[in-house]
């Protein structure tokens, strides 16, 4: 029995020194690591031992450190140059866009040379969308942008949004659907909002077909409103659905030209800054559906 309660003790503490001195460390690297995958490049991990017997655990936290300093530093170099070089370009596209108008304006109507201008102008416009796409991206992943927290009305807003669309859904004859009630409260920034709602109601009304049918809902749900969007387009495959809130990520290679891939990027970095969240389910042939919670009561942004 004696023997027993020793080596019962003995096992105890060779457990707690090994949860301590190797598995806790682990366990920390593990997260310190998941946050660095996520874009968090402030994390920094306390050595083990602070009294000059560096283990190889210790020398590994500091190599991590360091690697972490480095990618922060490389990250940080990355977006001041996108936003930089993005900035610049604007100034050179409205030039090139108000040559392009006003020699449109001079042009034989319907001659090749004013179909060949209105190319350029539309591709200009597309360009800039781009630019401005990727500025607001910039803003907002480097907390360069803070939202302004109102209290205002939803409904209002996804109406006055919905009608901005109403010469599409009237050429392609979709029939829209609106559950939305009235005075529906939200403390969230509105300016940023509308990006949402603009991205998810263009994708809507541009995927779906001649004949087809969108639907906006929006209701109260516990201590939040819920927005869906849904629409009886192409759908996605999973492949497509796991990606589509990556950057420059475009499933629908058909669709390619009349987009850039950065809205649902934008819409999905904005939703999480207003400590919200969006899904999306979709099957191919039978459409899409966006689902966004956001809270109602004031948010506290970090």
């Amino acid at each position: 029995l004696y023997l027993v309660l020793v080596s019962s003790i003995f096992v105890s503490i060779v457990s707690y020194r090994k949860y301590v001195t190797f598995d806790l460390p682990i366990r920390h690297l593990n997260q310190a690591t998941k946050k660095v995958s996520q874009g968090d490049f402030s994390v920094y991990l306390q050595p083990i031992h602070n009294d000059g017997n560096i283990s190889d655990l210790d020398q590994m936290f500091e190599n991590f450190n360091t690697m972490v300093a480095e990618l922060g530093s490389a990250e940080t170099m990355k977006n001041d140059f996108v936003a930089n070089v993005s900035h610049e370009f604007k100034a050179p596209l409205a030039v090139i866009k108000s040559y392009a108008s006003t020699m449109q304006e001079e042009a034989e109507a319907g001659s090749e040379l004013a179909g060949s201008l209105q190319t350029i102008i539309d591709q200009t416009d597309k360009m800039a969308l781009l630019v401005t796409n990727v500025l607001k991206l910039t803003k907002i992943e480097t907390q360069a942008v803070q939202p302004n927290v109102q209290d205002y009305d939803l409904s209002r807003q996804l109406t006055d949004l919905i009608l901005t669309f109403e010469k599409i859904w009237e050429e392609k004859q979709i029939a829209l659907q609106v559950e939305i009630p009235d005075q529906l409260r939200l403390q969230t920034d509105p300016e940023m909002m509308v990006l949402v709602w603009q991205n998810l109601l263009s994708n809507a009304f541009k995927f779906t077909p001649m004949g087809g049918s969108v639907t906006v809902a929006a209701k109260q749900v516990d201590d939040g409103i819920e927005v869906r969007v849904k629409d009886t387009g192409p759908g996605m495959s999973e492949e497509t659905v796991k990606k589509i809130f990556e950057k420059f990520y475009q499933g629908d290679q058909s669709h390619a030209t009349s987009g850039n891939g950065l809205g649902l990027a934008l819409v999905d970095r904005i939703i999480h800054l207003m400590a919200g969240t969006i899904s999306v389910s979709s099957k191919l042939g039978q459409g899409s559906e966006f689902k966004v919670w956001l809270p109602a009561k004031k948010i506290n942004i970090i």
